[in-house]
């Protein structure tokens, strides 16, 4: 920078800039925007002044699940109605195997899936969209496409969600020691 007087000046320079494609790894989807009850607080008085900061609030975290709450689950889902197992791995993966009653919502091929209305969601995956007052338990293959699901799922509206951390790796060790 350089200064004349009062007034500063920039000095510009060419540069070359080159321009190449970069893969794109994610897609990113219009959702609905969350609201939230931003109240203001004061927290500190100086000179007859207050200063505010905002609190936002924050939807419940979502519930860690383990291998032995997962079969309790699978042994007996009709002592819990409201629990739906996901599967967001690809539907290869899912026909090579899946936890018993899950159903299979890809998150790499379908992020936006649970955003979609009632009527394209069925038409898509043929089975009805999981309503909102279910708890959605995800779970993939090691327990990252699950967590991305589950925050996901949190941005489109759904309150009650779990992960299964240990995910279909955890679930098939368990079960092969049980047969053994």
């Amino acid at each position: 920078m350089i200064r004349v007087g009062n007034l500063n000046r920039c000095a510009l320079r060419s540069a070359k800039v080159a321009f190449r494609n970069i893969p794109v790894h994610s897609i990113t989807y219009n959702r609905t925007p969350v609201v939230s009850n931003a109240c203001a607080w004061p927290i500190k008085k100086q000179a007859n002044h207050f200063r505010y900061y905002s609190v936002l609030s924050q939807s419940p975290e979502a519930k860690i699940y383990d291998y032995k709450r997962i079969k309790e689950i699978t042994s007996n889902p009709s002592a819990h109605p409201d629990k739906l197992i996901i599967d967001v791995r690809e539907p290869v993966e899912f026909e090579d195997g899946h936890i018993p009653n899950a159903i299979n919502i890809p998150f790499k091929s379908s992020p936006g899936a649970l955003d979609l209305s009632d009527e394209d969601f069925k038409e898509n995956f043929g089975f009805d969209k999981p309503s909102s007052d279910k708890e959605l338990i995800f779970y993939c293959l090691a327990g990252v496409r699950s967590a991305a699901a589950e925050e996901l799922a949190n941005t489109f509206g759904y309150q009650k969600r779990g992960n299964y951390v240990g995910s279909y790796e955890d679930w098939a060790s368990n079960e092969n020691k049980k047969s053994k």
